[in-house]
């Protein structure tokens, strides 16, 4: 029978002190001897960089960590058996309010106690849409590496990158360091709750690129994306609270294919180009209007927008009428007019052994914001419709004001189009 993975706040204190207990054995290894591969700075640095590295940016993703957290765990169980034997990765159910802390009050013992941002931050709206609403396999999970059409999934580029980079902060907020918080494993194992959840719900659709190695399980007896396809194979499964089993409970919504219509540039209404508008003012402004061919969905796609590497940032979409005055410091503005973001959590150099440091997460990304809605309901009356893009630095780890300044000169991007599909 799988082994049950619960939300951290479901543990008995027994199983909450079993679970610190297996990690302290990996920490005590990893002091002895920093490169045993049974040790936590080992398997941290799977993802941090020098053993692994991680999968960004692709349909590697999901797949990718839940690798991971498959072959931590299994060190966890064999730390110290009988005890360890049982023990699981728990999640941190992060779409719901933690009260009375910002986290869960078990990331306050010690084994579990970590530097984070203790500042208030809101926790992305749109997490449990993008579960139950989105059908689409690559818009979820991601495309293929070499895909025209896009590569991080919905899941990744919005609610996994702003809550590294805004909500969590320390050493989370940094892909290089990101594993070094123990908080990472339930963070993610709730990342891998979600994609278990959307596969169930959308009949387990087969994977894309089935037949990729891992790298960093090139060694381990399950090291293909299609390894890591069903979590009962893994010996394990989610146990649902309450909470989340209403959360879910929501029918699931009909498939609709899309197919590419047509597409037409939007032009920044301040003359500049788009980067140099963004970096001077930290928003641009582009003339909108509803499409001649009028489609089922319309989205507005940004084009090899640069993945930062000296501090990570947010670009807040809006839809107004040119007359309405921009204002996104006013809720009320906000609750009307705003159509999604895109969070950009920082890249980190990758040190081969055989030559200099390189980005192993892709350079840039694409980023589409759905303006279907905004575009029916706004330009009905054929109003003068304005994009505007509103760019917003990460605080610090701490929580406090960017430090050192916002990565405004990181700003690039190629265009911005509208995309209108049948």
């Amino acid at each position: 029978m799988p082994k049950a993975r619960k939300d951290i706040n479901s543990l008995t204190d027994t199983q909450l002190n079993d679970y610190i207990h297996a990690l302290d054995i990996l920490r005590q290894r990893s002091e002895v001897n920093e490169n045993d591969p049974t040790g936590y700075a080992f398997q941290a640095s799977l993802h941090n960089g020098s053993a692994g590295p991680c999968e960004h940016q692709s349909d590697l993703f999901l797949p990718w960590h839940r690798a991971h957290l498959h072959y931590f765990e299994k060190l966890l169980q064999a730390a110290d058996p009988p005890r360890t034997q049982n023990v699981t990765i728990p999640y941190w159910d992060w779409i719901s309010e933690q009260t009375p802390a910002k986290f869960p009050l078990a990331f306050k013992k010690p084994g579990l106690k970590s530097p984070r941002s203790s500042q208030a931050a809101a926790l992305p709206p749109d997490t449990l849409s993008i579960v139950t609403t989105e059908t689409n396999q690559k818009e979820f999970a991601g495309y293929p590496n070499g895909d025209l059409a896009g590569n991080a999934g919905r899941l990744e580029r919005g609610p996994h990158d702003y809550m590294h980079g805004f909500y969590i902060g320390g050493a989370m907020g940094n892909p290089s360091t990101a594993a070094e918080d123990a908080i990472y494993f339930s963070f993610h194992a709730f990342i891998d709750l979600m994609w278990a959840e959307w596969q169930q719900r959308n009949g387990t659709p087969l994977l894309t690129s089935p037949d990729h190695v891992l790298r960093g399980f090139t060694t381990q007896p399950r090291n293909k994306v299609s390894d890591f396809t069903n979590t009962v194979d893994l010996d394990y499964e989610y146990e649902y609270t309450d909470r989340l089993k209403a959360a879910f409970a929501v029918p699931v919504p009909p498939p609709v294919p899309l197919s590419l219509l047509a597409t037409e540039p939007l032009t920044p209404l301040g003359g500049a180009d788009l980067a140099t508008e963004l970096r001077d003012k930290e928003i641009v402004h582009l003339g909108l209007a509803v499409p001649e061919t009028k489609g089922q969905r319309l989205l507005v796609r940004l084009d090899e927008l640069k993945v930062p590497q000296t501090g990570s940032y947010m670009l807040r979409g809006y839809v107004h009428p040119s007359d309405v005055l921009f204002q996104p410091d006013d809720s009320e503005f906000t609750d009307r007019f705003a159509v999604g973001y895109v969070a950009l959590w920082r890249a980190h150099p990758h040190l081969h052994h055989d030559g200099p440091a390189a980005a192993h997460h892709p350079v840039s990304r694409t980023a589409r914001f759905d303006v279907t809605h905004a575009l029916d309901s706004l330009g009905a009356n054929g109003a003068d419709l304005v994009f505007s893009l509103q760019f917003i630095p990460a605080p610090s780890p701490t929580g406090l004001p960017p430090h050192p300044a916002p990565p405004l000169d990181e700003v690039e991007l190629k265009d911005v189009r509208m995309e209108v599909y049948s």
